[in-house]
């Protein structure tokens, strides 16, 4: 199974991201890695729309692919891809914890 969908750069990004990967996903896989790529997927599309570039046509691309091994999630923007190596926020931090989350949670990841 292969799913591709694009989303405006909008704060209902995630929320609709989120819906994505719950009917797409829902059925097919054991609730532990449903729970993991919503919550990951989230992150990463919260993400984009917070830095990704706004001029032309600003928008972020899910997509999804269920093999029998393996759940692959891509999420991806305009942007030019630079990321800081993911670290521990402290407790009074509000934001910063997605690429702390995905490299805890994810088997492998990257940026490309």
């Amino acid at each position: 199974m292969e799913h591709r969908v694009t989303f405006g750069l909008v704060p209902e990004a995630a929320f609709q991201a989120r819906a994505v990967v719950n009917d797409e996903l829902g059925r097919a896989v054991p609730v532990k890695v449903l729970e993991d790529a919503t919550l990951l997927v989230s992150e990463l599309v919260t993400n984009a729309v917070r830095h990704a570039p706004q001029e032309g046509t600003p928008e972020v691309e899910l997509r999804l692919k269920l093999d029998p091994e393996r759940v692959r999630v891509v999420v991806s923007d305009a942007g030019a891809g630079v990321v800081a190596a993911p670290r521990l926020p402290t407790a009074s931090e509000s934001s910063g914890w997605g690429l702390y989350l995905v490299d805890r949670i994810a088997d492998r990841w990257g940026v490309i």
